[in-house]
């Protein structure tokens, strides 16, 4: 009731929903347990599979799972840090990417990082890319750096305000030695 509560909502205010998804195996033992389906499944019959959700984490992902979430136009929140500390799991960050994901890159929140450093998240996720893929090529530093600015922007529905330096747009800038 609540999940269908919350699209509701969202539909009506025009706002994104930001939803811990897939973070742990546990929860999707749970998830089948007590709903006989993964929480995703829960998602969909809710109508919440939609350009405005933002699954945070998502390190349990089928790959028809990750095909349903490209084909509803979700965006993920990639947290590398926080699902290494709390040993959540690994991402499949290039098939997020190969399927058309809009991925942004955070830190979670200081109880599960203990920096919170947006430099050391780009860095960790485009080496986790590689690592779980097996290809060196996967996720360049271009890409890590566009997750964490225009794209993140873009799954918050402010990439026409932020995320890139562009006429028009309000930005914070920093110079790097």
């Amino acid at each position: 009731e609540s999940l269908a509560r919350v699209s509701v909502l969202a539909d009506q205010l025009d706002t994104p929903v930001h939803i811990h998804l897939h973070e742990t195996a546990q929860e999707i033992d749970d998830s089948l347990v007590r709903y006989g389906v993964r929480p995703l499944e829960r998602l969909a019959r809710t109508n919440l599979l939609s350009p405005r959700l933002i699954a945070v984490h998502a390190v349990h992902l089928l790959d028809g799972e990750i095909d349903a979430l490209a084909r509803h136009g979700c965006h993920l929140a990639h947290c590398p840090t926080s699902n290494l500390k709390l040993a959540s799991g690994l991402p499949q960050l290039q098939k997020w990417h190969e399927a058309g994901l809009n991925i942004g890159i955070g830190t979670d929140g200081a109880a599960s990082n203990n920096r919170l450093d947006m430099f050391a998240e780009m860095r960790l996720a485009a080496l986790l890319a590689k690592g779980v893929s097996g290809h060196a090529e996967a996720w360049p530093a271009q890409l890590a750096l566009r997750a964490a600015t225009l794209d993140g922007a873009r799954a918050l529905g402010l990439d026409g305000q932020i995320g890139s330096l562009d006429a028009g747009k309000s930005a914070d800038m920093i110079a790097v030695n």
